[in-house]
């Protein structure tokens, strides 16, 4: 739109515009005294028609005028001077100037409407300005009365879900029972009882983010400020967000004292971050990224999830019963009695005792207290997993002393000798040494080999032959299984020591699942300023039938 002389001098009369306003206040004023009705749309294209175009016009037709002016002046002197021929020319020279002179003035007007009809094209009309500023609602009041509209780009952050949600422990445990704490908020087990929620989309994109600048900083020789010079913009705005608008946790120096706990860091602390190579600000860390704990990996989940579980709802010793198999025999005529089975030793005990597994350790409260972990929570995640790895090593080696009885302590199981070798012979007499009654189709499905990773390398590496290096096996490694049964692992059993057997035929009594305790009381416990949690649970177990399992302990050391 034209800023012209005439519509200034209107906005400043009717629409209280300055003198010294410039031209995009002026159209804004325009823009708005259309809206509020007070300009129409006619009366603003009286305002802004173009006032060179009419004074071209008046200009063309003053040469006009000129140009008969001189016309006729020249037939007069040239009556008089010259003769009829000369005046003839003088008077076409005249025409033909006075011809160009109109035809420059035509052209440089006809130039200047096409350059304005093109700007007025390239900008909405007025008439679809208002339109599209009453489509979207007017403008806004902005400070003391003044009308703007503001355009904000989005920073990185906000293009990520900020949603939390309570986390909650599951309805069952890792065994399939009942949880205890079913369906209640995870809390950190401080004094505080922080409850643990699940994080957003955002907080695992600033752990993202914060990941890459660690990687960055250590492969640039720990120079953070080059480690994150190199992060993609993205990843850039995503750390400037975490500095400025998150909580931290962590010490600032770089020492053990943590000084920065679930707060917002200072100035002179985001500066330490990422710029200052010495100050050991790099210790500080995120909330939603130290949260993520690393521990190390325990073996579990091999045996004792083949195994028969039983629940017991009280007692310290089991006593059942386990029977032998009745005969018959063919061949019977009259007058001759049928052959007796005898009962000897047909009913014989199958006595379990209840074995208690337990676990104890003490942590600082002002630990509890300083730490941004859920440290609680974590510890009894460990003793579940340290839990799941014992009953594996108990199902295989256990020794029915202090703890239950494994199946290469079995009663009643058959032994092979290996004689020091593994060969396909060997394995092969391991697994027949179990008849394939034993095998029936409920419990076939558990029917595995046991022994160390290195008893599992050696089988696979059985060649095919002397001079041919293939595998017998093989080469699918990662499969850990033998002769169509999986290989577990089990690192309680010596390289010796292997095992063939149902594990659907070793009965595991369970009192009393992972049962958790905590207290600070006591002398030792508040002189100390210490928590100490238990963990406590009761198991019993052992092979129903040694014929289900074979056993060799004579494999290679």
């Amino acid at each position: 739109m034209p800023i012209t002389a005439q519509l200034k001098k209107w906005l400043i009369e009717k629409a209280g515009v300055k003198e010294d306003a410039t031209d995009d206040e002026c159209r804004k004023a325009a823009g708005d005294a259309v809206v509020d009705g007070k300009l129409t749309v006619e009366k603003l294209a009286e305002l802004t028609s173009d006032p060179e175009a009419k004074e071209a016009d008046v200009f063309a037709a003053k040469l006009d005028a000129i140009a008969a002016g001189l016309g006729k002046l020249t037939e007069t002197l040239v009556k008089e001077k010259t003769s009829d021929k000369e005046a003839e020319e003088k008077k076409k020279e005249v025409e033909e100037a006075a011809v160009k002179t109109k035809k420059d003035a035509e052209e440089k007007a006809t130039k200047e409407a096409e350059e304005k009809a093109q700007k007025e094209k390239s900008q909405p009309s007025l008439t679809e300005l208002s339109k599209m500023i009453a489509r979207m609602g007017g403008t806004p009041d902005g400070v003391d009365g003044d009308k703007r509209i503001d355009v904000r780009v989005k920073e990185a952050a906000e293009r990520y879900d900020d949603t939390k949600s309570v986390m909650t422990y599951p309805a069952h445990n890792k065994s399939g029972r009942t949880h205890p704490l079913a369906g209640r908020p995870v809390t950190d087990f401080t004094e505080r009882s922080r409850i643990v929620n699940t994080p957003s989309q955002r907080d695992m994109a600033v752990c993202g983010s914060f990941a890459k600048f660690l990687c960055a900083t250590a492969q640039r020789g720990g120079s953070r400020t080059f480690g994150f010079q190199s992060l993609p913009q993205h990843d850039k705005e995503l750390l400037h967000y975490a500095m400025e608008k998150m909580e931290w946790g962590g010490a600032s120096d770089g020492g053990d004292f943590a000084d920065i706990c679930n707060r917002r860091l200072t100035s002179m602390e985001q500066k330490q971050l990422i710029d200052d190579a010495t100050s050991g600000g790099l210790e500080a860390a995120p909330i939603v990224f130290d949260d993520q704990v690393i521990q190390a990996p325990l073996l579990n989940g091999e045996l004792f999830p083949l195994v028969n579980v039983i629940p017991l709802d009280r007692g310290r010793r089991v006593e059942g019963v386990s029977t032998g198999t009745v005969t018959g025999s063919w061949g019977g005529v009259d007058d001759t009695a049928i052959t007796l089975f005898t009962t000897t030793a047909y009913v014989t005990a199958f006595d379990t005792t209840i074995y208690r597994w337990e676990g104890a350790i003490r942590i600082g409260l002002d630990f509890l207290s300083d730490t941004p972990i859920d440290f609680g929570q974590h510890i009894t995640a460990q003793y579940g997993e340290r839990l799941l790895e014992d009953l594996d090593d108990v199902v295989a080696a256990g020794n029915g002393t202090d703890r239950p009885q494994g199946v290469i302590n079995a009663t009643g199981i058959t032994t092979v000798a290996w004689g020091g070798a593994t060969s396909i012979g060997n394995y092969e007499s391991l697994r027949f040494s179990v008849t394939k009654q034993e095998h029936g189709a409920a419990v076939k499905a558990s029917s595995v080999f046991c022994g160390t990773e290195t008893s599992y390398m050696r089988a696979r590496a059985l060649p095919v032959g002397a001079a041919d290096a293939r595998r017998l096996g093989g080469m699918d490694y990662d499969s850990y299984s033998w002769m169509e049964r999986p290989y577990k692992i089990n690192a309680t059993l010596a390289n010796t020591q292997i095992f063939y057997a149902v594990l659907a035929r070793y009965r595991m009594y369970r009192r009393r699942g992972l049962f958790m305790r905590t207290s600070t009381e006591g002398d030792t416990l508040i002189r100390r300023n210490e928590l100490l949690m238990i963990a406590m649970c009761r198991y019993g177990g052992q092979m129903e039938r040694g014929a289900a399992a074979a056993v060799t302990t004579t494999a290679p050391a």
